[in-house]
């Protein structure tokens, strides 16, 4: 920056530089820097990236305003959390047991373009991001998370097949009960006061002649009573 506080991107090569001016140094060519990158999958398991590579520059044309923006400092300030915190977007989206090396790829390509996306904005081109070694990060709590989504996993797996057959014995029971209300209905208008009192005579006819009935006849002020053991 000048003293008379225009700010002016200097090429390659020697200047006079003067007085009291300010000169800010960047360097244009592309840059590396590796990260220990982390993630967690859709199914709770941790993941780890050690030393990948992440391969970046700045836009041809906007350092002027990458230094206004941004600051020296940019790498820190936005290229790495933006980098991280796509990684952990992306990785959500997989199961841990989806990541097979041809999946790897595509994900590595997805967390890329993505990333590229959002660091333009601040006049930063992203090259590519090399995740390697992506490997679970094995722990009591990691392994623990993956048997508990397992189980959840075989909860819901059967739950379609237990609400199926509670479907089917609902119906069963449902085609039952229309069986009974029609036979009822059909019933009905045949049960009588007459009908009604020759069943009452049978029934009581036919407790009389069992074994195990006895008859006891007391005064004929009270009617005759029945002692079933």
């Amino acid at each position: 920056m000048s003293p008379t506080g225009r700010e002016t991107v200097l090429g390659e090569g020697a200047y006079v530089i003067p007085p009291l001016s300010q000169v800010e140094l960047y360097d244009l060519r592309a840059q590396e820097h590796d990260e220990d990158l982390v993630g967690i999958t859709s199914d709770g398991v941790p993941l780890e990236a050690r030393t990948s590579l992440v391969t970046y520059s700045i836009a041809p044309g906007e350092l002027a305003a990458l230094d206004h923006e941004v600051g020296r400092d940019y790498y820190e300030v936005v290229v790495k959390p933006l980098v991280r915190s796509t990684v952990r977007r992306v990785l959500s989206g997989y199961r841990a047991d989806e990541l097979d090396p041809a999946t790897l790829v595509a994900v590595q390509r997805q967390i890329t373009v993505l990333a590229a996306e959002r660091l333009r904005p601040f006049h930063i081109l992203l090259d590519s991001i090399d995740l390697r070694t992506l490997a679970i990060v094995m722990s009591e709590e990691s392994y623990r998370t993956v048997l508990d989504v397992g189980v959840l996993e075989q909860r819901l797996l059967a739950q379609p097949q237990r609400l199926e057959v509670a479907r089917q014995r609902g119906e069963e029971r449902r085609a039952r009960a229309r069986a009974i209300a029609a036979a009822n209905a059909h019933l009905a208008p045949t049960l009588t006061p007459e009908v009604l009192k020759d069943d009452a005579v049978r029934a009581t006819s036919a407790l009389l002649s069992s074994p195990s009935t006895h008859v006891v006849v007391e005064d004929g002020t009270h009617p005759m009573t029945l002692e079933v053991p």
